[in-house]
């Protein structure tokens, strides 16, 4: 049900473009919390904990990775937009400090790329979790 609702505000925001230009709290309810949930927590198994990226930062490639992940590069919004919420999942959820922002020219050019298979260019693997119970 998050999913269907997830698509259709992607398809709705794809189609109007209206949502380039809204608070990046909210950008991130629209484009990021139908899969992620509210807190960033992801679902434990296949959608990752967006509280837990900063270890992407300090690894060769995970900048990059963050975003031509399918879900980021794939975003409705302009480059501006998609940098400010990047920034933002990134301090707020993930608690990074000493982010360099993501500037726009960066986002267009990385974006034109997004990964084919983003399990397996995970620069690190993801944290174990551990199997949920039936």
């Amino acid at each position: 049900m998050r999913r269907a609702l997830a698509t259709a505000l992607l398809v709705a925001s794809a189609a109007t473009g209206a949502f380039a230009e809204i608070p990046v709290r909210e950008a991130f309810q629209l484009h990021c919390s139908g899969c992620h949930g509210a807190d960033g927590r992801g679902d434990g198994r296949i959608v990752p904990d967006l509280r837990a990226l900063a270890p992407l930062l300090a690894v060769e490639g995970g900048r990059e990775f963050l975003v031509r992940v399918p879900g980021v590069a794939q975003a409705p919004l302009e480059s501006a937009a998609l940098a400010r919420l990047l920034d933002f999942v990134l301090t707020e959820m993930s608690g990074v400090d000493d982010l360099e922002a993501f500037g726009v020219a960066e986002v267009e050019r990385l974006r034109k790329r997004p990964l084919l298979d983003p399990l397996g260019a995970r620069p690190i693997p993801r944290p174990r979790i551990p199997a949920l119970a039936p």
